[in-house]
Formats: structure tokens, C-alpha cells, sequence
């Protein structure tokens, strides 16, 4: 069950989520910070909305990440 958790938590959301958001919204607005995007904040809406907007967005990144090394390693006759 921690693997789970690490996975989902650690990857997903903690890299993939936090990273691509903040290097999206980074280009429109130099002054942002990765801390922004973090869902560590004190108010409980706002911790929440951004753990769901880091996990929605961490799903489709990771996915579509997962997806191009699987059909690069086809391509490449590995699998």
C-alpha cells in the first residue's frame, strides 16, 4: 500500500502535477513560484483544489509520458 502512495503522491502529483503546472503558468508570469502550486497551504479549499488540479493534470502528463516510452521502445523493437 505505500508504494501505492508513493506513486500516486510522489510522481504523479509531487513531480509530474506540480512541474508541468508551474512551467505552464511560469511562462505567462515570471513572478510565480513552485511553492504556488503546492498543495501545503492552510486553507482547506485551497489545498484541496490545488491537489486536484496537481493530480488531474499529474494523470494526463504522466499518462501521455508513459505512453510515448512504450511506443518508442515498439518502434525500437524492444518490447
Amino acid at each position: 500500500m505505500e508504494i501505492f502512495e508513493i506513486l500516486i503522491k510522489g510522481i504523479i502529483i509531487n513531480f509530474f502535477g506540480v512541474n508541468t503546472r508551474y512551467y505552464f503558468f511560469k511562462f505567462f508570469n515570471k513572478d510565480l513560484k513552485k511553492k504556488d502550486f503546492e498543495n501545503n497551504q492552510e486553507d482547506i479549499g485551497g489545498a484541496f483544489s490545488q491537489g486536484f488540479y496537481n493530480f488531474f493534470v499529474g494523470i494526463i502528463v504522466s499518462g501521455i509520458f508513459f505512453f510515448s516510452i512504450a511506443y518508442i521502445m515498439y518502434k525500437l523493437e524492444i518490447l
